[in-house]
């Protein structure tokens, strides 16, 4: 006997879902939004998660969205547990990933009147989110049709705009009288086509293929294998460079997918010569703070922008904006292109491969390290394993080196916080079903640890932990060093490794401090089991901040 709330608010909730195709949930335990998880788990036709750290199932539902490409639902309890998914509201609005908030909350005559477990819930998420909804308890005939189509034209912006979204449902007890037979439902609803503007092609291919020098630069992008090969069409032209960074997902010999190491060691008269007279951006954050810098600092005459979401003026020189879908413009653009004789792309090749030549040997000489320890992972990533990068020193290592379109690579570069990278992974493996690596620093790992505490976990996920025993970047980036207070509070020094979280967790584990087993622990830590593991890689006595800076250095 399958037993279902009595609200009929709650009914309808879960029918509309269902109409739009919308049945991934992610719930934590909670008194007050008890009804819809009792609506939720016992109708087979969604499926359910419970991972109890909302701020950690925020994240578990953005690796979801991230991979299945559609909306899912965070629901919980009322009070603070609501303000806990906002660190992954916010990645998910600039990722442009649909999440649905779907918040449990006092009847609205409790707010402010002292009343446990109630804050200020309504339009919590309005800053950070396309579309907010307060639905009222009431199941009269006239407000459950409000409520209905206020909840309608919310998800139909999460789906068209991509965005999250927050639905917040005020209930009275009593919360668990239940029903066997439901009393509404829904037939499917289609979502109408999304229009996108308008954009004058002929105007565009007369300035591009009057240009002798054009640069485009993609950011983060979900694998494409369409969009990949648009770009490598553009790329086969002398007169363009294509530049990449392991979050865009997209692969080409000619591609310069290590931009650091190509426009690092060089004087600012050099750059001038390097700059672009045309900068297309596609896509999303770049993580690069040298291309940023050099492309502010060496402004082309024309910024052109492509993406159908966000138009931001990044290098504040913008002069385009072409808001449609990637693959929709380049179409129509490329049969007008007209391959220009010039130098630019040699010049900017003859730099990456002096480089290249300048990375592999300094990488060949150095001790173990960080920097090691990346040109090693990396090499002897499985085929078609997803990879997920943690934020700040970990993605940016990972961008120093060359990676295949056989490992799709993810980032939270959102807003780029290291507070849910572990749990945006495993929400990724769940819904994915591929096998899942996520490489991640010591400080974030430990900082979300709750990650690891869920029901979910799939078998074929992997952890690997560079343990460097502290904050690295705050080592690199100008500024920290000059406190005096730089171990203590910036780089925040410990002793702490996983071995008692894994076991807590029933996680496989081992750690490794030199190559040689680093290298002998790879058939193990990839090979088949029944549990998810880590691998640990202590780095703590390593002079990891001199080796890197060094490192730049060389290529001079």
């Amino acid at each position: 006997m399958r037993k279902i709330s009595n609200k009929l608010n709650v009914q309808l909730i879960a029918e509309l879902l269902l109409a739009l195709g919308i049945d991934h949930i992610v719930l934590s335990p909670g008194s007050r939004n008890g009804a819809l998880t009792m609506q939720f788990a016992n109708d087979k036709r969604f499926k359910t998660y419970s991972v109890i750290d909302e701020r950690s199932a925020g994240f578990v539902a953005l690796g979801m969205a991230q991979q299945i490409q559609k909306p899912v639902v965070v629901c919980c309890t009322s009070g603070s547990a609501t303000a806990n998914y906002y660190p992954a509201i916010t990645e998910a609005f600039f990722q442009n990933i649909p999440i649905i908030v779907l918040s449990a909350d006092r009847p609205e005559n409790l707010v402010d009147n002292f009343d446990g477990q109630t804050i200020r819930q309504q339009n919590l998420f309005e800053k950070h989110s396309v579309h907010n909804v307060q639905l009222s308890e009431s199941e009269e005939t006239d407000d459950l049709t409000r409520n209905m189509l206020l909840t309608k034209y919310a998800l139909m912006d999460c789906i068209n705009k991509s965005a999250p979204i927050h639905i917040n449902m005020p209930f009275s007890e009593p919360l668990y009288e239940f029903v066997t037979t439901p009393a509404i439902e829904i037939d499917n609803l289609t979502v109408d086509e999304k229009e996108y503007q308008e954009f004058d092609v002929i105007d565009f291919m007369k300035r591009w293929n009057s240009s002798t020098r054009k640069m485009v630069l993609v950011g983060l992008h979900y694998p494409n294998e369409e969009f990949n090969q648009f770009i490598s069409k553009l790329a086969e032209d002398d007169s363009v460079v294509i530049l990449t960074e392991v979050t865009s997902n997209i692969h080409h010999p000619r591609f310069f997918n290590k931009i650091d190491q190509v426009i690092f060691p060089y004087s600012e008269e050099e750059l001038e010569s390097l700059k672009p007279e045309i900068l297309l951006t596609i896509g999303q954050n770049v993580v690069s703070k040298k291309i940023k810098k050099f492309l502010r600092d060496h402004q082309p005459t024309q910024h052109w922008h492509l993406d159908e979401y966000w138009q931001p003026d990044t290098f504040q020189v913008l002069t385009d904006k072409i808001e449609t879908k990637p693959e929709i413009f380049l179409e129509q653009f490329l049969p007008f292109v007209n391959p220009k004789e010039s130098d630019y792309y040699t010049k900017w090749n003859t730099i990456r491969e002096a480089n290249h030549i300048k990375h592999k040997e300094y990488v060949n000489m150095i001790p173990f390290s960080d920097l090691k320890v990346f040109n090693s992972i990396i090499k002897n990533y499985p085929d078609n394993w997803q990879i997920q990068y943690g934020n700040s020193t970990v993605i940016r290592y990972a961008l120093l080196f060359d990676h295949t379109v056989k490992n799709p690579v993810f980032c939270n570069r959102g807003t780029s916080g290291i507070d849910g990278s572990t749990s945006t992974a495993i929400g990724a493996c769940i819904a994915s079903k591929q096998d899942t690596l996520v490489v991640t620093g010591d400080i974030s790992f430990l900082y979300d640890s709750n990650a690891l505490w869920n029901v979910n976990m799939p078998k074929n996920f992997r952890i690997i932990l560079i343990n460097n025993g502290g904050g690295n970047i705050f080592k690199f980036i100008p500024g920290p060093s000059d406190t005096d207070v730089v171990e203590e509070y910036f780089v925040t020094q410990h002793h702490h490794t996983a071995e008692h979280l894994a076991k807590m967790f029933d996680f496989e584990y081992q750690v490794v401090s030199n190559l040689s087993d680093l290298e002998d622990s790879y058939s193990h830590f990839y090979a088949e089991s029944d549990r998810p593991k880590i691998l640990e890689i202590d780095t703590r006595n390593a002079a990891n901040d001199s080796i890197l800076r060094s490192y730049f250095s060389s290529l001079k």
